[in-house]
């Protein structure tokens, strides 16, 4: 019987546990999507601040688009959702032009989709150095398909006003974030311009660009927090009103008289916060930016009050009712320019997508 062969110990890579292996080869959709982000800017541009303009107007556009299906009794023009009917993901010849409306609307989500997301991807590869831009950028796109999911619930709910109300205010919230990118946008691309003039400084300009106190400040709060209530009791009013969408539709049980008279307080409130700030910048040194948004706040009140007035007295026809809309968005606009202005802590990281040396802490 011959002795087993002696065992001799392993050698090698395959003794140690450990292998060498060759770096793993990209497939085709790994090389196109990592194409496709080297691609991607890495600084801010005018192409960054025309793609938040488009983004914005956008976001009021389909406000106003959404008041002319239900301005227009469109609001079920296609019964169902995500389908227009059970058997077709259009509007047919039969369904009319209150079917073509709803289902154009429809259409013009997807409009959205593509504008929200170029602004994403302008920004996400300046995701270390201006991280606010990137965030809010992240919250609008997320918005459409949340929006798109609401309108689908209101649908299925034959237009209940608790849900298109929501509908409404998310719409409110995505301008209010585009506002806030498009002033932070304009102002890195100012700061940048004044950089190369040699006129700014190296640890970047605040959005804040002139004098405030904590009056302005809390002026500037007090106008942002009134016009969110004035917007949320609006669709109350809305609710309780005509125009529903569908002679169908349920309507909030409420007084009319009630809950228009309850509107207009926050209104109020809203109009001295402004009248009161834009006395408070003679006391101050205000920059021509923020004197400039106080007075589009004003004026943006007293054009929104007047037409709030004229269809209360009128009997609310459909032009002035829209154009009420409009007035909500524009409000909200401005409204979110005075906040940014006076109480905003925002520092200009620079252009480029590249960490300073003292680099400034992340700030919105």
């Amino acid at each position: 019987m011959n002795d087993p062969a002696p065992h001799t110990p392993a050698s090698g890579p395959a003794a140690s546990g450990s292998t060498a292996s060759a770096p793993r080869q990209k497939g085709p959709l790994g090389r196109l999507l990592g194409s496709f982000y080297a691609a991607l800017p890495t600084r801010i541009t005018g192409l960054t601040r025309a793609v938040a303009i488009a983004t914005l107007f956008a976001n009021i556009g389909i406000i106003l688009t959404g008041g002319a299906v239900r301005l227009t009794a469109s609001g079920l023009g296609c019964p169902e959702w995500p389908r227009c009917t059970p058997e077709s993901w259009v509007a047919t010849q039969e369904m009319g032009i209150n079917g073509a409306i709803e289902f154009g609307n429809r259409l013009l989500t997807y409009v959205l989709v593509i504008i929200c997301a170029a602004l994403f991807f302008a920004v996400v590869r300046l995701r270390r150095t201006h991280k606010p831009l990137l965030v809010m950028s992240v919250l609008i796109l997320a918005g459409i398909p949340a929006q798109a999911a609401i309108g689908g619930i209101t649908v299925l709910t034959n237009l209940n006003p608790w849900v298109v109300g929501l509908h409404f205010l998310v719409s409110a919230g995505l301008v209010m974030l585009s506002t806030m990118v498009l002033t932070r946008v304009t102002a890195e691309l100012r700061h940048h311009r004044q950089n190369l003039e040699g006129e700014a400084s190296s640890q970047g300009a605040s959005l804040v660009d002139g004098e405030t106190d904590s009056l302005s400040r809390s002026l500037a709060t007090i106008a942002l927090g009134a016009t969110w209530f004035a917007v949320v009791l609006g669709t109350v009013v809305t609710g309780t009103g005509p125009h529903a969408g569908d002679p169908g539709s349920p309507r909030h049980d409420f007084n009319p008289e009630l809950v228009t008279r309850l509107h207009v307080v926050p209104v109020y409130i809203l109009c001295a916060a402004a009248i009161l700030l834009l006395l408070r910048q003679i006391r101050l040194r205000a920059s021509g930016r923020q004197r400039r948004a106080a007075w589009l706040l004003l004026a943006v009140i007293l054009l929104q009050g007047g037409i709030g007035y004229a269809q209360h007295l009128t009997g609310l026809p459909i032009l002035l009712v829209w154009l009420h809309m409009l007035g909500s968005a524009l409000l909200m606009l401005s409204a979110t320019m005075v906040f940014d202005r006076y109480c905003s802590s925002y520092r200009t990281r620079g252009v480029d997508g590249v960490l300073a040396e003292n680099p400034v802490p992340h700030t919105t």
